[in-house]
């Protein structure tokens, strides 16, 4: 009789183990054969509508990743031989890091400055509430006022943007610059670990890009504050891949022989001698002498998720610096297609294209605002905090000159996946006084 009842509750924890394993790894398995095939297959023949747009401004567009981290970060092991072949691959032309700094006295430089393999890295720190980047030899002081720490930054030519704008911050500080209006780090706040990892595992060699996307929200209360805060100043918007490569585990060898595992947020789990049991999982030391890695973020598909097109003179600290404060910039989901060649950008009464994203310009002078877009999509103009207008049809153009007011207005393009429309890029404003 024991024996019955020590094997029905055998039996009973195998079934319920069963359950939860098929609860978790159908819906991957099902994405993994059905979904994401068919997301691929759309997106292949979205990027194959391609029309090159007509050039309308003497700058160039420069494809670059804002809010990133590096080995100087506590919470990353990320080098070079990590971060310059992800944005390579990825298309990427610069990257502005955000490293955490060691301490409230953060010098600059520090880390990773200039041009490696003709991609530019700018040295800058999240700390606070802040994005900040320097943009020269400086020292901050983060033990003093935190409004005092951007007034400094700003007086002394650097850049200084909120960050994780899903908090509480001081809107009333006039002396930041912007603010962050997606954070992927944000955006996974709101998902269960579990059921994400299982993802990860089954599509994450294959189909990693989607599972990213599979954990994607519109972040429209944080639109719905920068729009508001826009009406009464400017402030820039751009978006923040918030990449550390550190959801993972790792491991590499000691100076004794000994293996150190590195788990998430670069945390050492543990230390182990080499045994049958994980030899078969160990490989040659990679670059950065990694001999073991289960990765579910990288570099590069954190490069390819969401980036910042910047329309500036040249591919330099001076010049695209000089353009981000100006919000000659806009933001797209780059996983979803390439958005070089978009512009947002009015037509003037002598019908020749006057302001782009981030200018002014007078009521007197506003024939309309116009967008272009190397595929199609679905306009979406918004005025104050409010959708003026939505276009009929998806198309490469758009034009709206009824109703004209003060105030700001800035663009959006939704493509249709899935069945519905997906925000794919989103402009700073033109400002109409």
């Amino acid at each position: 009789m024991p024996g019955k009842i020590l094997m029905y509750l055998l039996n009973s924890f195998l079934g319920f183990v069963l359950l939860v394993l098929l609860v978790l790894f159908i819906p991957p398995f099902w994405r993994y054969l059905i979904t994401y095939p068919r997301l691929e297959r759309q997106v292949s023949e979205f990027s194959k509508m391609r029309k090159e747009p007509p050039v309308l401004t003497s700058l160039n567009t420069y494809i670059g990743v804002m809010h990133a981290h590096s080995y100087w970060s506590h919470d990353s092991e990320g080098t070079l031989y990590d971060i310059i072949p992800a944005a390579k691959n990825a298309g990427i032309e610069f990257v502005f890091l955000t490293d955490h700094p060691h301490g409230d006295i953060d010098t600059f430089p520090r880390g990773y400055k200039g041009y490696y393999d003709g991609v530019l890295i700018v040295p800058g720190s999240e700390k606070q509430g802040f994005d900040v980047w320097p943009l020269d030899s400086a020292i901050i002081d983060w033990g003093i006022d935190k409004d005092t720490v951007a007034k400094n930054i700003v007086n002394s030519g650097g850049i200084i943007f909120y960050a994780h704008t899903e908090e509480p911050h001081n809107w009333t500080n006039l002396w930041y610059q912007g603010m962050e209006i997606y954070n992927f780090h944000t955006d996974t706040q709101d998902e269960s670990l579990i059921p994400q990892v299982a993802n990860f595992l089954v599509n994450g060699k294959k189909y990693r890009r989607w599972a990213y996307r599979e954990m994607f929200d519109e972040q429209a209360s944080i639109l719905a504050l920068w729009d508001s805060l826009n009406t009464g100043r400017k402030l820039v918007g751009f978006s923040a891949a918030d990449i550390h490569e550190n959801q993972s585990i790792r491991a590499r060898y000691l100076k004794d022989g000994m293996i150190e595992w590195v788990g998430p947020d670069a945390n050492i789990m543990d230390t182990t001698e080499v045994k049958f049991w994980n030899r078969w999982l160990l490989k040659e030391p990679d670059e950065n002498g990694w001999i073991f890695k289960l990765m579910l973020d990288t570099y590069e598909t954190g490069f390819n998720h969401v980036t910042n097109y910047v329309l500036a003179d040249t591919l330099s600290v001076t010049s695209l610096s000089r353009h981000i404060k100006r919000g000659h910039l806009f933001t797209a989901f780059k996983s979803l297609g390439d958005a070089k060649g978009f512009m947002f950008y009015s037509i003037n009464q002598d019908d020749v294209p006057g302001c782009i994203s981030g200018d002014s310009i007078t009521m007197e002078e506003a024939k309309s605002l116009n967008a272009v877009s190397p595929l199609p999509g679905q306009f979406r103009l918004i005025h104050d905090s409010k959708t003026v207008n939505t276009s009929t049809a998806d198309d490469y153009l758009y034009s709206w000159g009824e109703f004209l007011e003060k105030g700001a207005y800035r663009i959006e393009v939704h493509i249709r996946l899935k069945g519905k429309y997906l925000p794919w890029i989103y402009s700073n404003p033109i400002y109409i006084y």
